[in-house]
């Protein structure tokens, strides 16, 4: 079984229903409140203001041939790799301002901080951090994945329904350009992370299930 496709036809059906539902159409074709857009930045606030923090533990557990590609990931969200480089969780603080939202910033932060706790302070579901890496790649990933191919659609509705300016939605665009590239990178990070932990078709495909069986994006973005 060609598990690295199995991965990415899972996170590209799970995209195409975040990007068919009905909560997203109301955002995309502007039939949205106020609060359904404002409460959706809030959500993409959350769920990637600790991205260097997961990209460091996947940096920590991924296949020696992977490292550099994983790495220069992280130095990206660090906004480390150019001289004027911004990280990507001050990207995200620039759209929560540029939405009007920087009196909820304080909260917002806290927000994320309690979900990473939450995260680590878990009980391991898997039995080995081994499993828990491939879970984390397989999540994480999904994002650069998606938003590879979706992160322009939603700059376009948020400046044409939500009216931010294109300062504020730097951080999508930023994906938009360069997660082609790095979606590309996820899968062979996978594939190496595969085979350098020995994973049989199995027990990686249980893994995969298990971390995907809810739709991760309708599920983070679309929170209440």
């Amino acid at each position: 079984m060609d598990l690295v496709a199995y991965i990415e036809d899972t996170w590209t059906r799970q995209a195409e229903e975040f990007v068919s539902s009905a909560a997203f159409r109301a955002l995309e074709d502007g039939t949205a409140s106020p609060e359904d857009y404002d409460r959706f930045i809030a959500n993409v606030f959350r769920t990637h203001q600790n991205s260097p923090q997961f990209f460091g533990f996947l940096l920590s557990v991924a296949a020696p041939s992977s490292r550099e590609n994983v790495a220069h990931n992280l130095l990206e969200e660090l906004g480390v790799e150019e001289e004027d480089g911004e990280s990507h969780p001050d990207l995200l603080l620039s759209l929560i301002d540029g939405a009007g939202l920087a009196d909820r910033i304080d909260s917002l932060r806290s927000d994320a901080q309690a979900g990473l706790k939450e995260t680590v302070c878990a009980p391991f579901a898997l039995g080995s951090l081994r499993q828990m890496g491939l879970s984390a790649m397989v999540e994480v990933f999904a994002y650069e994945h998606m938003l590879a191919h979706q992160s322009g659609r939603i700059a376009r509705f948020l400046r044409e329904h939500r009216g931010l300016p294109d300062g504020a939605l730097i951080w999508f665009t930023h994906h938009s350009e360069v997660d082609i590239r790095h979606a590309q990178e996820a899968l062979e990070t996978l594939r190496d992370y595969l085979s350098y932990y020995s994973f049989s078709d199995d027990e990686a495909r249980a893994i995969i299930d298990g971390t995907l069986a809810e739709n991760t994006f309708v599920k983070r973005y679309f929170a209440s």
